[in-house]
């Protein structure tokens, strides 16, 4: 008798917790890093200067609309591992005159600057969208941030969305292009190779 008691209670908290309770691990689960993925920021959702504006083919049916020298910042996470990423900026730019310029930035360093094209006058263009790489870079997990600023042209540019590819991306080799003055600047590696 003595021996079914203590037979019953080796056995009962064993069995007491495979009903319904969670079998505790033989060893921690080690912290896995999910594969990169895209990142879309809408413009509204981000923060700093800009109008929000009202546009039917806009992502979301909303843009912002950034003067020349006007800043639009968006924080977001990562907890992917380490990859490279391809920053995209989706825009309409409704341009009689000059293109406006955006510059890039990721965690507050210079990744790139484009010329935006024109997608239209006569206020049609602001409806009209174009994605366009501004820049690759390098992101592991944690928190980072995108800032777009706005500068020259004939006035503004609305920006829809900021979308962060991840992939194996060929990074054109080009002379990095001043941004205020838009003027080619080679490094002394760059002149080297061109003889």
């Amino acid at each position: 008798m003595r021996r079914r008691r203590a037979l019953a209670a080796c056995l009962l908290p064993a069995l007491v917790a495979g009903c319904g309770s969670p079998a505790l691990p033989a060893a921690p689960s080690p912290f896995a890093l999910s594969a990169p993925e895209t990142i879309t920021l809408e413009a509204e959702a981000g923060s700093g200067d800009g109008d929000l504006m009202h546009r039917s083919r806009a992502s979301g049916a909303m843009t912002i609309h950034l003067a020349p020298g006007q800043r639009r910042r968006w924080t977001f996470q990562l907890s992917a591992e380490a990859s490279q990423y391809e920053l995209l900026v989706t825009y309409s730019n409704d341009n009689p005159g000059a293109t406006e310029s955006l510059r890039a930035e990721v965690d507050g360093e210079m990744l790139g600057a484009l010329q935006a094209q024109d997608t239209g006058d006569d206020g049609e263009g602001w409806n009209v969208f174009v994605a366009e790489r501004a820049g690759v870079i390098r992101l592991g997990a944690g928190t980072h941030t995108v800032t777009l600023e706005s500068s020259g042209g004939d006035g503004c540019i609305e920006i829809d969305l900021v979308t962060l590819r991840p992939g194996d991306i060929e990074v054109a080799a080009r002379p990095h292009r001043s941004w205020q003055e838009d003027t080619v600047v080679l490094t002394a590696e760059a002149l080297k190779s061109r003889g």
